[in-house]
């Protein structure tokens, strides 16, 4: 009970859409997310700023990256994309 595993980065880059609730749309949006400390929601019931969410832990804090590390990043993550896995006709969908 409590326990869970942590989804694989394989294949990454072609599983969006992201975040446990699917709401963000690419890897550069999850960098830009972390990077700011939480999401900004411009509308809606959860509209506000999740950097100053007074409920947020104290531990997460922004993650400083340059623009030149998050582009090695993504080039990165999207180097573990399996080409020959994802064009292979035994796992294509049978419908």
């Amino acid at each position: 009970m409590g326990q869970h595993k942590a989804p694989t980065l394989r294949n990454i880059a072609v599983t969006a859409p992201y975040m446990h609730d699917g709401s963000v749309e690419s890897l550069e949006a999850v960098l830009e997310h972390y990077a700011a400390g939480g999401r900004t929601v411009t509308e809606g019931p959860r509209a506000g700023v999740g950097a100053d969410n007074p409920y947020q832990d104290g531990l997460i804090r922004p993650i400083e990256m340059s623009e030149e590390e998050r582009d090695d990043l993504t080039a990165f993550l999207e180097t573990l994309t399996d080409e020959a896995f994802l064009n292979d006709p035994r796992f294509s969908s049978p419908w």
